[in-house]
């Protein structure tokens, strides 16, 4: 992985267009959503810069992506910090961001300038599989199907409304095995079980599918390195290329005009 290209100034002297074609259905969410994961017809920049960046096999989490930016920030404004780019965002600040926090390594030396063709969609709603995180455990108390098999007496008990769970000051803290032996109708916290869940749940949530009838083309300037490096990767990506969902596979390829 080099990531040299962002050490020479964002002079993005070649213009290129990136063409992606769906080979599944499509779920493009750009915000945090609530119960309803609204799709997109088209992806965000962001997520065209995702999907590049899969392609050439940059998979870096937040913390390590930040100090990455940080570095290179670090050397290329000590190389020119007495040039014309001495005040530019290259040099001050990290590419802006998608709304889910996404900050591509390639904000500076790609950018899309709005030349797109966006084909015909048609589009459905599906349940997907949601991953819940719920660190106190009640959404996994009424909503995981999987639990420790040492509290199934208890949680058949509290189907049976023998056993009253809830989070109200009544409501003692056990240990596990405590609440296994609980008397009927005592009043039980929630965490007294945390530890018997698992972590993550998965919940059913509706999401907006498109299937593109056509291929989408975007317009897009580049500095050469970033150009000769998206169409190596394209050529033989990486990793699998998706957009929006990771079931969402997508081809793609750049060409330069």
């Amino acid at each position: 992985m080099t990531l040299d290209f962002f050490l020479e100034p964002p002079e993005r002297t070649v213009r290129g267009e990136l063409v992606v074609e769906a080979l599944s259905p499509l779920s493009m969410v750009s915000a945090q959503p609530g119960s309803y994961y609204r799709g997109a017809t088209a992806p965000s920049d962001a997520m065209l810069l995702g999907m590049l960046e899969n392609a050439l096999g940059w998979h870096l989490g937040p913390i390590d992506r930040k100090a990455a930016l940080k570095s290179l920030r670090k050397q290329a404004k000590k190389a020119h910090s007495k040039t014309e780019w001495a005040d530019s965002p290259w040099l001050a600040d990290d590419p802006m961001g998608s709304d889910s926090g996404f900050v591509s390594l390639l904000g500076h030396h790609l950018a899309f300038d709005g030349l797109r063709e966006i084909p015909q969609t048609l589009s459905y709603d599906d349940l997907w599989a949601r991953l819940q995180r719920d660190p106190d455990g009640r959404t996994f108390f009424n909503g995981s199907r999987r639990y420790d098999a040492r509290i199934e007496s208890a949680i058949t008990r509290a189907k049976q409304g023998r056993l009253s769970f809830g989070d109200r000051s009544a409501h003692e803290t056990l240990s596990p095995d405590e609440v296994v032996r609980a008397p009927d109708e005592s009043p039980v916290h929630y965490k007294s079980l945390r530890g018997r869940f698992p972590t993550y749940s998965v919940s059913p949530t509706p999401r907006g599918y498109v299937v593109p009838l056509g291929e989408y083309r975007f317009g897009a300037s580049a500095t050469p390195d970033v150009a000769d490096l998206l169409a190596a990767a394209l050529e033989d990506p990486a990793a699998p290329l998706y957009l929006g969902s990771n079931d969402g596979w997508v081809d793609a390829r750049w060409e330069v005009l």
